[in-house]
């Protein structure tokens, strides 16, 4: 009888580590399928992101350490608004725009840009230079939803030139850009300047006013854009138009090559000049960057 009990209790014994151990297998099994099933359930709501997201545009349209701040074309045209034209008057306008980013957070941006632009009587004697502005400054650009971005920058504009000749001008501006459909942009920008105290400067103000609205309208793939836009002076008397529109010849690369073509018309196309009315038909080259974004920003 002792025999059996012995027996017994070691059979036992045996028996609940073995079906303690097997349960612990199948218990630690089925957290396993259960955690597999949660995670695959939980897999195509963390996935699942809107082609319209806020991550979309910040993937295409972040800016990237080096790159284009606004248009960089060049062009050569005639004036429109005379029936006379020849060598004196046909000319060439160049820009060249570049940004480096400085600082990245989440959503904004921040940028050290350079514009360089320029009006080069190129076709009249000795081919003289009428001016070549430089303009630096720094930007926070603020990509705050997928339909709205903001920038706010301060910058500075001096056309080279020494003595009675020289302008320069100190500028704050806050712009805001609005994407209400895919193909399709509003913006407006606002701006407080000050010049420095040079001879004839006082006035660039009351024609430059102190803001502008654009729209930008972009079709097959971004290829082709139209831009248009407004700077009224700052009594709304006189108005500076200028009508962009482009044709990118390839969509592969970073850096597109496009035929560029340009409106503009008012005053304040040199700082030197800013004072005369003018008016001009050009077409040339560009390089506009794969997204597009730099030709929305003035």
């Amino acid at each position: 009888m002792q025999n059996y009990n012995i027996s017994a209790l070691i059979l036992r014994i045996f028996t609940i580590v073995i079906i303690d151990d097997c349960m612990k297998k199948y218990l630690f099994l089925l957290l396993c399928v259960c955690g597999a099933a949660f995670a695959y359930a939980q897999e195509p709501e963390m996935a699942a992101i809107p082609d319209d997201s806020y991550y979309d545009q910040t993937v295409k349209q972040r800016f990237p350490v080096f790159g284009q701040f606004k248009e960089t074309y060049f062009i050569t045209g005639i004036p429109a608004n005379t029936t006379t034209v020849d060598k004196h008057n046909a000319d060439i306008r160049f820009q060249v725009s570049l940004a480096l980013r400085l600082f990245r957070t989440e959503n904004v941006d921040i940028l050290g840009t350079y514009t360089e632009t320029g009006v080069w009587n190129v076709y009249d004697t000795s081919s003289p230079l009428v001016e070549n502005a430089f303009n630096p400054g720094l930007c926070v650009y603020w990509f705050a939803n997928p339909k709205w971005d903001f920038l706010f920058g301060v910058s500075h504009q001096s056309n080279g030139y020494v003595n009675e000749k020289s302008r320069s001008v100190n500028t704050a501006y806050a712009e805001a850009i609005y994407s209400p459909i895919k193909d399709f942009q509003l913006g407006g920008k606002l701006w407080y300047g000050y010049y420095e105290h040079i001879p004839g400067l006082p006035h660039y103000f009351k024609r430059r006013g102190f803001g502008a609205v654009w729209a930008t309208y972009r079709a097959f793939d971004n290829r082709l854009n139209f831009t248009a836009l407004v700077n009224p002076s700052n009594t709304f008397k006189n108005y500076n138009l200028e009508f962009n529109l482009s044709y990118r010849l390839s969509d592969k690369g970073t850096f597109l090559p496009a035929i560029f073509a340009q409106f503009r018309s008012g005053y304040c196309e040199t700082l030197l000049n800013f004072n005369k009315y003018e008016s001009h038909i050009r077409v040339g080259f560009a390089l506009e960057l794969k997204h597009g974004y730099n030709s929305s920003i003035h």
